[in-house]
């Protein structure tokens, strides 16, 4: 049965009891049930298959979900298979296609939906609760869901044949929101307001469905944190050589796409995720990340998701819907390298920037990459003396000015608000910046919003006052943007500071510290040379080999 108004009475009766059965919802696949949370807020449906993937459509787009007889009981968390850092080995499983839907056992319905898009370099992660707990968020009267995707190999192998023709962890998101969009009001959603939002990889995919065509009606509203489509990382340039130093690290030396694909189906899929070669950087800010979305070369009777640079398409016609752009005040933090010598030792052999700016002549990228350096380091050389200075140059060329750019994109081709953010808060639950060392450096790292958003379990500390208060002015924002399209609606009797759009001749920033604020564009010069730069030098001509 549907969601109604039984909800009420029934969370009434179980308001104090732990662990009992959530009300039954049926939907295309079958009949499903869930779990109450302990304090009887929320009705929780964990793993319910949302598409099905094996070892026979590996590097495929998704197949439709299974159905099945009976009751199935959604209570148990999956992951996809990824590696993991520090215990070795690969967890997850192959089948994988799992999505989690929380819903506030009070709220009237229908209920505005929010979809949360993982992070983890597309290679890490799932939607669970160690890091996606949905307490903060369900408590402001949103449905949240979460859900896994395809990573590392299994979701980003691009050999550019019909086999294996790239982004299938992108076409799993596509299918998680199909999934959402057609099933969502069997729990009390709103199929027709849906708020997509994700963080670094997550946001990258996030500002990739943005601009995919694949996604045109499933979502109402996006908020982009940290990470971007046009961001020098998003894109795997040259995934065939990518897909042979995988080979090469498991024992075989082959460049042929077709002879790659035979590898990679026939591997135990734990034995494909494990491997980890380390990839030769043609310059100094060229990622080391293996496994990125592509562009797709197209093929009859097969859905691309993109065919084309992502810069080039919301160029030309994003869709016109409000997104909230923004980043942290210390993004880079969290990749530079305590022990950073060996990493260090070439930065002088090679420019300074990525691989996405194409210049006419090496005398003009001599010149730029001179301008640049001296701006971040002056006339020193790269050092570990000077390991700050390289944080700043990676925030703002991995993380910051894309977003911005990115932003400024939209605003030049909408008449829907764009709302720009910069996270500085500096509280108890910036784990990231503790995990990586960094605690006692100001500011906020990359990731270091997400512990106010959401519960994770990986940080199970006591929430002081001070931070609680971050926690309910975040989510509050985040839902108010979800409900109405406008995160500080005049309706909102606590909003505090007015959060003003951007527009095409001024950027209008929220600042989020212990008092919120308004103010400009952050780090104007840095983003005066960047976009400079960008504007000269982005390699918008390039097509898939």
């Amino acid at each position: 049965m549907k969601l109604g108004k039984k909800i009420v009475l029934f969370t009434l009766f179980a308001m104090n009891l732990v662990d009992q059965p959530a009300p039954e919802v049926e939907i295309e696949q079958g009949i499903l049930s869930g779990i109450i949370s302990a304090d009887g807020s929320i009705l929780e449906y964990i793993g319910i298959p949302y598409a099905t993937t094996n070892s026979d459509t590996r590097f495929k787009a998704p197949l439709p979900p299974p159905s099945w007889e009976g009751v199935y009981k959604a209570t148990r968390e999956y992951s996809c298979p990824s590696p993991q850092p520090g215990l070795g080995g690969v967890s997850g499983i192959e089948d994988c296609l799992k999505v989690n839907v929380y819903v506030p056992a009070l709220a009237k319905t229908p209920i505005p939906v929010m979809v949360f898009v993982h992070g983890g370099a597309f290679y890490l992660g799932s939607g669970g609760k160690l890091m996606y707990g949905p307490e903060f968020l369900v408590k402001q009267d949103v449905i949240l869901v979460t859900f896994n995707y395809r990573l590392g190999v299994l979701g980003f192998t691009c050999l550019n044949i019909p086999e294996a023709p790239g982004n299938a962890g992108l076409k799993d998101q596509v299918a998680a929101l199909r999934w959402v969009k057609k099933n969502i009001a069997a729990f009390g959603g709103d199929p027709d307001n849906i708020t997509i939002f994700g963080q670094s990889a997550g946001a990258t995919s996030t500002s990739m469905l943005l601009a995919s065509e694949t996604t045109v009606g499933l979502f109402n509203r996006a908020i982009v944190q940290s990470g971007s489509a046009i961001a020098s990382w998003a894109i795997n340039r040259d995934p065939v050589w990518v897909a042979s130093l995988i080979a090469k690290e498991l024992g075989y030396n082959t460049t042929d796409p077709y002879e790659l694909y035979d590898i990679f189906t026939k591997m135990p899929y734990k034995d494909l995720v494990a491997a980890r070669p380390r990839k030769p950087l043609g310059k100094f800010l060229d990622t080391e990340l293996l496994h990125l979305p592509c562009i797709e070369k197209p093929f009859q009777d097969k859905e691309a998701f993109i065919k084309e640079l992502p810069f080039n398409i919301i160029s030309k016609k994003p869709k016109n819907i409000p997104v909230i752009y923004g980043s942290t005040s210390k993004e880079g933090l969290f990749l530079i390298r305590v022990n950073a010598e060996d990493y260090l030792k070439d930065a002088e052999t090679k420019y300074i920037f990525a691989s996405d700016l194409k210049f006419p002549s090496d005398n003009e990228a001599h010149k730029v990459d001179k301008r640049a350096r001296r701006y971040y380091f002056g006339e020193e050389k790269m050092s570990m003396q000077n390991l700050m200075n390289i944080s700043d140059m990676m925030t703002d060329l991995y993380f910051e000015k894309p977003v911005i750019l990115e932003s400024a994109v939209m605003m030049n081709k909408n008449d829907a608000p764009v709302y720009n953010y910069y996270f500085n808060y500096d509280g108890g639950r910036n784990f990231l910046k503790y995990l990586t060392g960094h605690q006692n450096e100001t500011g906020a790292c990359h990731g270091d919003e997400l512990m106010y958003l959401f519960k994770g379990r990986i940080w199970p500390f006591m929430i002081n006052s001070r931070d609680q208060k971050m926690i309910e002015t975040i989510t509050r924002i985040w839902s108010n943007f979800a409900k109405y399209g406008d995160p500080t609606p005049p309706s909102d009797q606590d909003t505090t500071v007015r959060w003003i759009p951007s527009t095409k001749d001024k950027f209008n920033f929220l600042y989020f510290e212990d008092e919120l604020k308004m103010g400009p564009l952050p780090n104007p010069d840095t983003y005066r040379l960047w976009k400079d730069i960008y504007d000269k030098y982005r390699d918008v001509d390039f097509k898939p080999k």
